[in-house]
């Protein structure tokens, strides 16, 4: 039975830093060279370390359950402890062939209970689950919260610098505070071993299976505190139409979260995420708004690259619904709505996302067809209305001429000529 000791919480200004030791048969699966080290938008020293210590628990849970280990420390807040075997709960149920053992020992429990505000705070990246989220709960005025070093490194500044500017933007429009946490939260552990040791009986990958839920919102422990936060909202990213899932962050887990005065909220779990889609065209309609989305997990620039799958899906879920992908942040010809069905014949075939999310794309296609033989890119779209995303080989079509030019560099250069030339 391999033990973690947190050894030391070194709180100094805005920084916190977790002192920490493995032993040897478990060694392995933290990086020898990286830190634990979070840094705040504030000062931080006057959380006491049974809240502090949080941030670090969550992110070690998982390597202490599967690998049936002891994490020992000093103290930790009594909300928190309490809630661990009811997360645990929600993991052995996604994941019943996996063993979820080990323990939690600390020295002392300390009953954290501050004044709530009522405050709430919404975990916030500019997605399409984030922002439906925002949207969902803008009455209550909730901080914005993003963690730099989740999906762009923290050494990315300019790519971090573009997602923080878009996330900026909504803060500055709707009043809200942006509270900015970097961590080196998906450093300080060794993700690849951790992904070939535990994928296969996951079947999965550590930072989407059992990692990125938990983790992320251990961050917004020791702010919940300083403020009295009574409501802590992530958003979903499945619904209860695409069946089981196996995901890190899920109402099963989630929901149980507790620390302090707060509690966390798996929100929007009833929506699919084309209803996500609709609903945000929808408020925008209404409201006259400007929204952009950040969506993309591929490109470390902080902008869609609007050529991989997710870009792909929110941009088709966009056009059928009748609104303008362009109006929502992404940058694009026309070629690349031309190149969607290839991607998806070469890239997705049989997957659940392929099957499931695009399904509903494809009925709210159908239910808008009329408004859609408006729409500019008709054409090139009108595909989806008969594919059957259960047998992806459906996707196939034969290229025509100019898609098969489109493909050679001479082609390209006479298109970029041609548009020159008219303007």
């Amino acid at each position: 039975m391999g033990k973690i000791i947190l050894s030391d919480i070194i709180k100094k200004n805005n920084t916190i830093e977790y002192d920490f030791f493995a032993t040897e048969d478990i060694s392995c699966f933290f990086s020898i060279e990286k830190n634990f080290i979070i840094e705040y938008p504030e000062n931080i020293e006057s959380v006491p370390n049974s809240i502090a210590a949080i941030p670090f628990v969550c992110n070690v849970l998982p390597i202490v359950w599967l690998t049936n280990s002891v994490l020992h420390l000093e103290e930790l807040d009594m909300s928190f402890h309490n809630c661990i075997p009811n997360v645990r709960g929600g993991f052995e149920k996604m994941f019943p062939e996996s063993c979820f053992a080990g323990k939690i020992v600390a020295d002392r429990l300390v009953k954290c209970d501050i004044p709530a505000t009522g405050g709430s705070l919404a975990f916030f990246s500019g997605g399409l689950d984030a922002v439906h989220t925002l949207l969902s709960h803008l009455h209550e005025k909730p901080s914005l919260i993003s963690i730099w070093g989740a999906d762009i490194s923290c050494e990315n500044k300019e790519g971090w610098k573009i997602v923080h500017d878009g996330i900026g933007k909504y803060a500055e429009k709707y009043s809200l505070e942006d509270v900015v946490i970097r961590s080196s939260f998906r450093t300080f552990d060794n993700e690849a071993l951790l992904d070939k040791t535990f994928s296969e009986q996951l079947k999965d990958g550590w930072w989407h299976g059992i990692k990125h839920g938990i983790g992320l919102l251990g961050h917004a422990a020791p702010y919940a505190y300083l403020h009295g936060i009574s409501n802590v909202y992530i958003a979903s990213s499945n619904c209860p139409a695409d069946g089981p899932v196996r995901c890190s962050s899920n109402p099963l887990t989630d929901n149980h979260v507790r620390y302090a005065n707060a509690k966390v909220v798996h929100d929007g779990f009833e929506c699919s995420r084309q209803d996500k889609v609709r609903n945000v065209v929808n408020y925008v309609e209404h409201t006259g708004d400007q929204v952009s989305l950040h969506v993309c997990w591929e490109s470390q620039t902080g902008s869609n690259c609007c050529k991989c799958e997710k870009c792909y899906r929110t941009m088709m879920g966009l056009i059928a619904e009748g609104a303008d992908p362009v109006d929502y942040g992404f940058v694009y010809t026309r070629s690349t709505i031309q190149n969607l069905q290839r991607y998806l014949v070469d890239h997705c075939r049989s997957t659940v996302v392929l099957q499931k999310q695009w399904t509903h794309i494809q009925k709210s296609a159908i239910r808008n067809k009329l408004a859609l033989k408006k729409h500019p890119d008709w054409k090139h779209v009108k595909w989806i209305l008969k594919v059957d995303f259960w047998h992806p080989e459906t996707l196939k079509r034969p290229m025509s001429i100019r898609e098969k030019l489109s493909y050679y560099k001479f082609y390209q250069l006479l298109h970029k000529m041609k548009v020159k030339l008219h303007g």
